[in-house]
């Protein structure tokens, strides 16, 4: 790799290593009472180097926020085209919330403040880079999938499910930390539920 490639590999994982610091340092202490200053001196930098990559606390969440998303898109994508699009989802939110390396349960941290402050969700709004790319992504995988703009609406309900599904199963482990066997059967049979219907629980695994 060429020193210019080393430096960009750098860059990307101090970027990525900060995001995550907000994310984990946010739930621990509040989002009101963190500070850029203890986010950086959690990664070993400056508050100065922190602003070279986010303006604020709320951009390195939608950073976070946009990488988690990016995930579970690709991981729907490499779903295959036969299979339901509920299956092929709830597949590709079991693969990314099981897989990282963080503390799961601070995803719900996340979902918790993008319903309290608004600031961090991502709109489509040509100022919003991550937001803009997250949202054409959506639009191709509709495309990808065969899911013309008449069946957006089912595509979103989807997604949203699966959103919920994964909240509620990681709520249910908010005062334990469950190993990544536990939450793979706790999401499984989340999102089984789901599928089967909600007028009818089904047996507790």
């Amino acid at each position: 790799m060429t020193s210019a490639g080393l430096r960009e590999t750098k860059k990307a994982a101090t970027r990525q290593a900060l995001a995550v610091a907000m994310l984990r340092l946010s739930a621990r202490d509040g989002f009101d009472t963190v500070s850029v200053e203890a986010v950086a001196a959690e990664v070993g930098v400056s508050a100065r180097t922190f602003h070279n990559y986010f303006a604020g606390k709320e951009e390195a969440l939608r950073f976070y926020l946009a990488e988690v998303i990016g995930a579970i898109f690709s991981a729907l994508e490499a779903r295959p085209l036969d299979e339901s699009f509920w299956d092929s989802t709830a597949a590709a939110f079991i693969e990314v919330v099981c897989d990282r390396a963080e503390d799961p349960r601070e995803l719900v941290h996340l979902m918790t403040l993008m319903d309290t402050e608004p600031s961090i969700a991502m709109k489509k709004n040509g100022d919003d880079v991550d937001g803009d790319a997250v949202v054409a992504r959506f639009e191709e995988l509709c495309r990808r999938r065969s899911i013309d703009s008449a069946g957006v609406g089912y595509t979103r309900l989807v997604l949203g499910c699966a959103a919920v599904g994964v909240r509620v199963a990681l709520e249910s482990h908010v005062d334990v930390t469950p190993s990544r066997a536990e939450l793979r059967v706790t999401l499984q049979h989340t999102f089984d539920q789901i599928r089967s219907g909600l007028g009818t629980p089904l047996p507790t695994v």
